[in-house]
């Protein structure tokens, strides 16, 4: 094909015919022109279908992501609750008009728990990943600001849960401090020396405060929970109807 718009050329040239020469340079550098559009319209369809299965792939790993944090708060949000059942009802006892201050020894020294469990992080890996590569324009804008809205209420639940147990282990400290933790066997020498004789005021008051403190953490942080889990369960769905496309 080179060799036939060649000849051609020189054909022209050796006919003197400058003017059809013309036109007919004009015409090779047009479908030239041509040529590299195509390539390049070409090159664009390859790119676009690259980032679309680029952010198919996205949306279904933060889809699995989303699927993984949902239950992980589920679980935690459980046990949560349940702390908080045990809790209210020792302070119900506590505070009980009938309480002497043998049911709240008792009560410090054989059915207080200080563990718990806590989500302490999110699963935001491919959401990092895709921030950090500079990819995050493939996705939906609208799916972009949830995600955005997502990740700051994320971060907004993790800082109170640290303020929170900050305050908690403050109190909680003050307590163990004072009395011991007994979840073993009681009548040992060191555990009646620890707990005869009490300071009943200061027990009454840092128990009281521990356990009133530790209820009012959690209640947030189920609080928090319910807003990541509801901000989560909308992008599943925009993500279950962008994928549908």
């Amino acid at each position: 094909m080179i060799k036939f718009f060649r000849k051609i050329r020189q054909n022209l040239l050796s006919e003197n015919k400058f003017s059809k020469y013309l036109i007919y340079a004009i015409g090779e550098i047009v479908l030239v022109v041509i040529g590299i559009m195509i390539a390049l319209q070409i090159n664009n369809w390859n790119q676009e279908s690259e980032n679309k299965k680029l952010a198919i792939f996205y949306m279904n790993s933060l889809a699995n992501d989303l699927k993984k944090d949902t239950l992980h708060i589920n679980f935690i949000t459980e046990i949560q609750l349940e702390d908080n059942k045990t809790t209210e009802k020792l302070l119900k006892r506590i505070y009980k008009p009938s309480s002497n201050i043998d049911t709240i020894i008792k009560i410090a020294r054989n059915e207080i728990d200080d563990t718990f469990r806590v989500k302490r992080d999110y699963a935001n890996n491919t959401f990092n990943t895709i921030l950090s590569s500079g990819n995050i324009n493939l996705l939906n804008k609208d799916l972009i600001d949830k995600l955005m809205d997502l990740n700051s209420i994320q971060e907004d639940q993790l800082k109170r849960f640290d303020s929170n147990l900050d305050t908690y282990k403050n109190v909680s400290t003050y307590y163990a401090q004072h009395f011991t933790y007994s979840n073993g066997p009681t009548g040992n020498i060191v555990d009646e020396i620890l707990w005869n004789n009490v300071n009943e005021k200061v027990l009454v008051s840092s128990l009281s405060n521990s356990l009133t403190q530790r209820k009012f953490m959690f209640d947030n942080t189920i609080k928090g929970h319910l807003r990541v889990k509801e901000k989560s369960r909308e992008i599943l769905e925009l993500i279950d109807t962008l994928l549908k496309k």
